[in-house]
């Protein structure tokens, strides 16, 4: 588990969670949805599909929100 900052985020983000690219990372837009593969320290692997492939993304974990928390600020910031 890693430890995510930011306030109203939930403490930790484990493997297997889906999370959502808040920062473009290694090409990969910001708002692209990746699931994590590893995590070590403050980093994580996401594996984030595109059309044609799979591509892993080394981020920060100030980089990434759990899926569920970046839908609810997006509803609450009037986002898509």
């Amino acid at each position: 588990m890693a430890e995510v900052r930011g306030k109203g985020a939930p403490a930790t983000v484990q493997v297997g969670e889906v999370v959502v690219l808040v920062e473009d990372v290694d090409g990969i837009k910001a708002g692209h949805e990746g699931r994590i593969i590893s995590v070590r320290d403050n980093m994580v692997m996401v594996g984030c599909r595109s059309r044609d492939r799979l591509r892993l993304v080394l981020a920060h974990t100030w980089e990434v929100l759990p899926e569920e928390l970046f839908r609810r600020l997006c509803k609450r910031g009037g986002g898509t």
